[in-house]
């Protein structure tokens, strides 16, 4: 039997710091989620023995594209002011990223900004790219 479904953007909850993600760019990767490291490494012994060592690393990189009149944008900006002013975990921030029809995302509960965007100005309007990076990304497990 075949299984239908459906995927629609505006069945995301898209937080940073509680507020709601706004203004995102055009474009299928509007925001993504990347593990740190692989999720664990194998090693073969020299008579062919396997051992697979996990992972630790629950790190991850969240990176939103958004629009430069973006409320979000303004928010990181913000956030990117007071953690070079302070540089302690209190400038942490929770991200939520999460579509509520397949249960699919997770949330971070201390995030940081990585790397600010590139500023450019030119013909068409460009993307705003930030990367917040945590040490722990709680991924949901999906409906089944």
């Amino acid at each position: 039997m075949a299984l239908t479904s459906a995927y629609g953007f505006v069945n995301t909850a898209n937080t940073v710091d509680g507020q709601i993600i706004q203004g995102l760019w055009d474009g299928d990767d509007a925001i993504s989620i990347a593990p740190l490291a692989d999720k664990g490494t194998m090693l073969i012994g020299a008579d062919g023995s396997a051992l697979f060592s996990v992972s630790a690393n629950r790190g991850a990189t969240i990176t939103l594209r958004l629009q430069h009149t973006s409320p979000t944008h303004r928010l990181l900006q913000q956030k990117l002011k007071r953690q070079q002013a302070l540089a302690s975990p209190a400038t942490a921030f929770p991200v939520t990223a999460y579509d509520t029809s397949s249960g699919e995302g997770g949330t971070a509960d201390k995030c940081f900004i990585q790397a600010a965007p590139t500023d450019t100005k030119g013909v068409n309007a460009t993307v705003r790219e930030w990367v917040l990076v945590t040490g722990e990304f709680n991924a949901e497990i999906p409906n089944g």
